[in-house]
């Protein structure tokens, strides 16, 4: 972080420079130069604050240092800013401003000079890195290495946890043991498992892999511990000694004086013609295996590599269904893995009453995350069962900074990935400190603020936007942002922050002068040195904060204060106000000449100041759900404006916005060259003419568009070669438009809205050319079939919505039509009787709504083509169709092609209300005998009823039980709802086909793939996995067929459960009563039943 101060300012100070207004008064004070010569001391003293960062936490010397050097980059960042808020002045020659250039020559100078004596200092004390060491190794004896060490030890810790301790990985173990040992068909198989630091990837694939090494399956097997610091050629030596532990003849005698060369063909002979598993632990960069994977050639045997990662782009080596991801354990794991670790000598491992609600809070504080929870649980352990105690540890829990051991190597673990961000992604990061807990960020409001508070630079020729979004990709994919909602495009929508990495960066982030206040009211000194202030639901006085020059970004979250406080940030960068309730934006803040980013977005502003045009800098206005209705005319000078959102709120409420209207702009554009977003505008013919020299737009909706203005558009357009999204919505359904007239096409767009009709109900010609097309909607537009085949040749479209955009009868989805298709919306389609999906067609799409299509009352024909259909959502949609697909009507009989479980939501009306039902339809193995159910009057989809057992029995003989047991271990893959699974069971519960039927049920229920428990009367299996299922079934065909039944009923217990003997022979009596037909069990002997 201390490395990041450098690289920071000096990208700042080369955007000072090139600053052209008051150049020659600034040069004549000697201002620029003393900056660029400030900018070239920066870059000499680079290596030594990367050196400074390494000895985070254990050099109280170099720590000193570095926040003194810290002090005068920010000193130095004073000046840069005044400098361009002086050049932004109209009136840059009266003496004030003179005197106010010469004091800021004054302040320079000093802070040169301090500059110079922090450099020799560093001389004069030996603060210098080692001498052989580079920026990026010098973690060497640091708190990197340190946390190296610990992860290493925590790894190694691992294979000595016990089977009670590991909590919440139950499916993924069984999944990881079906891979490693029953998936004979892939003879070579590489799995990763990704998650963030401290959630438990080592302990799982750990705990497994003991269990197969020893089962001998494997000839050989290796567990090696990566991490961060490595070499390619001591890996292999630490693998080659690993597969070598257990064999007789030992490690060749020179492996520690093998190169790579020997190395790797020491291993591939070794390995030649046998099954080996090799896990290598905590990987932290794709080339480390690229590195070694050629020691691990593919010769034909059952070989499995795993490897867990914190990153996603080393997750991406193994296919996607061989990747297992691991998130934060849910609330009763997490209790249970507490009480496991705290209660652990106890004889019921519960927590004493009088602790609960302290413990649930300190384990709030863990959020899930096993590696906290298990260190609090050891902390608390060594505590008196005092609730003055064990308040003490909640008050004082601190991830970062505590002078608890367990508690420090929890902080020092999740560092590391903090740590091992380069510089950009690093300042990125510890930005997001400014959001609330739990709060959702927005991902394109995000990498606004980025690029206004200058944290990104421009690369080749993306704009910094779009270095930003790559930015925050990556940030992503190391687990440190986590992917909340998705667009339809599959791309992060709203991210979030794991709380404890949170903490850590809020911790650091003070440090550059991040001040975070929540649920409090709030009093600041004047002259506060204060860069980032952030309320979290808090009330300011009055009279605080006065005067504060050095803020540079003030974020305001459902806070309380008076709106002409913001007239003392007289440098501030970003402004964003968040659900406030205040009425007007003071005048003031147009003096903030510095400000790049203004948001008031979802707050109560009902007007912009006139005096707008004089924030030349200005690069993003955001007033979203404000109750803005007039833009002052002076928005035409932000010649900086990049992104400009307007649509004004109609409701006064703050909780509930309500609908919405676009706002007017006036009438001449063409100033706003560098606009690339510019959203919910009501169009007129001179706006739409003057858009055409807005040529970086990239995203662009028009509203209230009419045949008047409409035939200026197609030229505007044509001028955006970088349009990606575009929304043009008529003045009332009644306007046509005619898009054939566009020249060029925009043939860039990827998200494409049309509300209109169109002439003919044709679509323009171009449109089959609309290859990067993602996202489409189209709203009254009254397409024919023709239009609509039009569409599906487009191949990359991924999102269709109609609304009231189609007149016919029929719909009918032919074989090859819409290849990628996801997501399908038809809705308020008055003619709509029949849909028809033909073999072939949509073969991706995963999600159906249907929605106020009155005449839609049989289900679609062909619905059992949609292989990947796994969601169908029903809204407002007639009672016929509902019940048919609830209650399965005879339409199911001829669909025999399904193999899915598909959700269904059903939404409709009642007295006023929506009402909501969600359930499963369950069309695998049921509707391939529905023949045959139907003949015995059964309906396994409705009915709960058992089947008699000689119709079961001449059932299975006209369907043949082979047949129906592969329909059983097919439908493990789809099922979703366990009590559905269990009535189809059930049905066939003759003493002969519980076999089979108990490993369905198990297998469904402990692949986690079903998500509603069923009662422990018909519960799960009480095997650790599907492979010992199979071998028990073996075992108790050998078994005379009286105690077989006992075996089968013993087993039917939930998992891990300890059957309790009268328990057993209570349950044996009740199920094994009929057994000979007289009422009562057989004795074998002359003692009791």
């Amino acid at each position: 972080m201390a490395e990041m101060i450098a690289v920071t300012l000096s990208a700042k100070f080369v955007a000072t420079l090139s600053i052209p207004a008051a150049v020659q008064i600034s040069s004549l004070a000697g201002i620029r130069s003393g900056i660029a010569a400030a900018a070239r001391d920066l870059e000499l003293l680079r290596a030594f604050l990367a050196f400074a960062d390494s000895r985070r936490g254990t050099d109280a010397l170099a720590n000193a240092w570095v926040d003194q050097v810290r002090d005068v980059a920010f000193e130095l960042e004073d000046v840069a800013d005044e400098y361009a808020f002086l050049s932004g002045r109209s009136h840059i020659r009266d003496c004030a401003n003179l005197a106010a250039w010469f004091g800021l020559s004054r302040r320079l100078r000093k802070a040169r000079e301090r500059l110079r004596d922090l450099s020799a200092a560093k001389e004069q004390y030996g603060i210098r890195p080692p001498a052989e060491a580079s920026p990026s190794s010098s973690a060497a004896g640091g708190v990197g290495a340190a946390a190296v060490v610990i992860g290493r030890k925590q790894s190694e810790a691992s294979h000595f946890v016990e089977e009670d301790e590991i909590v919440g990985f139950g499916a993924h173990r069984r999944l990881l043991m079906k891979w490693l040992t029953l998936d004979r068909n892939t003879p070579h198989m590489l799995i990763t498992v990704c998650g963030m630091g401290g959630v438990g990837k080592t302990t799982l694939v750990t705990n497994v892999y003991k269990k197969v090494a020893e089962s001998c399956y494997f000839d050989y097997t290796a567990w090696v511990a990566v991490s961060k610091s490595f070499t390619t050629d001591d890996l292999l030596r630490r693998i080659a000694k690993e597969f070598h532990r257990n064999v007789h003849a030992g490690v060749p005698w020179d492996v520690d004086k093998m190169d790579y060369r020997s190395l790797v063909e020491t291993l591939r002979k070794h390995l030649a013609s046998k099954r080996y598993l090799l896990l290598l632990d905590d990987v932290w960069d794709a080339q480390a295996w690229y590195d070694i994977s050629c020691a691990f050639v593919n010769v034909g045997t059952s070989n499995r590599i795993i490897i867990t990662t914190r990153n996603e782009n080393v997750a991406s080596l193994a296919s996607s269904n061989r990747t297992i991801r691991l998130d934060p354990l849910s609330d009763q794991e997490a209790w249970s893995l507490f009480c496991n670790t705290t209660f652990r000598e106890d004889a019921d491992q519960e927590c004493p009453y009088h602790l609960e609600q302290l413990a649930h809070e300190i384990l709030d504080k863990c959020s899930g995350l096993p590696l906290a929870i298990v260190s609090v649980g050891k902390l608390l352990k060594l505590r008196k069962r005092t609730e003055f105690a064990w308040k003490n540890v909640l008050e004082s829990l601190e991830w970062d900074g505590s002078n608890e051991q367990g508690i420090r190597q929890v902080s020092n673990i999740l560092n590391l990935s903090i740590d091992d961000l380069p510089h950009h992604l690093q300042r990125c990061f510890l930005y997001c400190s400014i959001y609330p807990e739990d709060f959702l960020i927005k991902r394109k409001i995000l990498i606004r603020k980025w690029v206004a508070q200058g944290l990104i630079e421009e690369k080749g020729n993306d704009t910094m936007e779009e270095v930003a979004d790559d930015h925050l990709n990556q940030l992503v994919e190391r687990n440190l942002l986590q992917v909340v909602l998705k667009n339809d495009f599959g791309r992060a929508k709203r991210c979030n922050i794991h709380d404890l990495i949170r903490d850590l960066i809020v911790h650091r982030s003070r440090k550059e002068r991040f001040t975070v206040f929540s649920q409090n009211t709030v009093t600041l000194k004047p002259n506060n040195k204060i860069r980032h202030l952030i309320l979290d639901r808090c009330r300011i006085h009055h009279t605080s904060a006065t005067n504060m020059t050095s803020l540079r970004s003030f974020h305001a979250f459902v806070a309380h204060f008076d709106a002409s406080l913001l007239s003392g940030f007289r440098l501030l960068t970003v402004l964003n106000l968040w659900f406030i309730q205040i009425a007007k934006l003071p005048c003031a803040v147009t003096n903030l000449l510095n400000l790049r980013y203004l948001g008031i977005r979802s707050t109560l502003i009902e007007g912009l100041p006139d005096e707008l045009g004089q924030l030349h800098n200005l690069q993003t206005l955001d007033a979203k759900w404000s109750r803005v209705q007039r833009v002052p005319r002076t928005v035409t000078k932000l010649k900086s404006l990049r992104h400009l959102i307007l649509f004004n709120r109609q409701s006064a409420d703050i909780r509930y916005p309500g609908s919405g209207t676009a706002i007017g702009l006036p009438d001449v554009l063409e100033n706003l060259t560098c606009l690339q977003t510019l959203k919910y505008i009501e169009a007129n013919e001179t706006t739409i003419r003057s858009l055409g020299s807005l040529k970086q737009m990239r995203s662009l909706e028009l509203f209230g568009v009419d045949e008047s203005n409409i035939v200026c558009l197609p030229s505007s357009i044509s001028q955006m070669s970088c349009l990606m999204r575009l929304g043009i919505a008529s003045q009332d359904d009644k306007v046509t438009f005619n898009l054939e007239s566009f020249s060029p096409p925009p043939l860039k767009l990827q998200k494409l809205t049309l509300r209109g009709r169109l002439i003919g109900g044709k679509l323009p010609s171009w449109f089959g050319s609309l290859n990067h097309l993602m996202k489409l909607q189209l709203r009254s537009s009254e397409l024919n079939e023709d239009a609509v085949s039009l569409l599906s040749s487009l191949p990359r479209l991924l999102h269709l919505s109609l609304m009231d955009a189609y007149n016919g009868k029929k719909l009918t989805f032919t074989e090859g039509c819409f290849p990628v298709l996801r997501k399908l919306i038809l809705r308020n389609m008055p003619n709509l009787s029949r849909i028809e999906f033909r073999r072939g067609s949509l073969v991706d799409l995963q999600v159906l709504m249907l929605r106020e299509c009155t005449k839609l009352t049989d289900v679609p024909q062909g619905i059992e083509n949609l292989k990947c259909l796994t969601s169908i959502e029903l809204f407002v949609m007639p009672r016929e169709l509902v019940e048919k697909i609830q209650g399965g009507e005879d339409y199911w009989e001829n669909h025999n092609g399904l193999q899915k479980t598909v959700s269904v939501n059903n939404i409709w009306w009642h007295k006023g209300l929506l009402q909501e039902r969600k359930f499963y339809t369950d069309l695998s193995a049921l509707l391939h005998m529905m023949g045959y159910f139907k003949l015995l009057g059964y309906d396994p989809l409705r009915d709960t009823l058992a089947v008699d057992m000689m119709d079961c029995q001449s059932l299975f003989e006209g369907f043949g039980w082979l047949a129906l047991q592969q329909e059983l271990l097919d439908l493990l893959d789809y099922v979703w709802d366990a009590h559905a699974l269990y009535k189809f069971c059930k049905a066939f519960s003759d003493k002969g086909t519980w076999s089979w039927i108990i490993i369905a049920l198990h297998g469904g229920l402990e692949l986690g793939r079903c998500k509603l428990e069923v009662p422990i009367s018909t519960g799960a299996i009480a095997f650790q996995d599907f492979g010992q299922m199979l071998h028990k079934l073996n075992l108790s065909d050998d078994l005379p067929p009286q105690l077989r039944r006992y075996f089968w009923i013993a087993v039917y217990t939930l998992e891990d459960f300890s059957i309790k003997r009268k328990v057993l022979l209570r349950t044996w009596l009740q199920n094994l009563t009929r057994g000979n037909g007289t009422g009562t069990v057989e004795s074998p002997g002359q003692g009791r039943p």
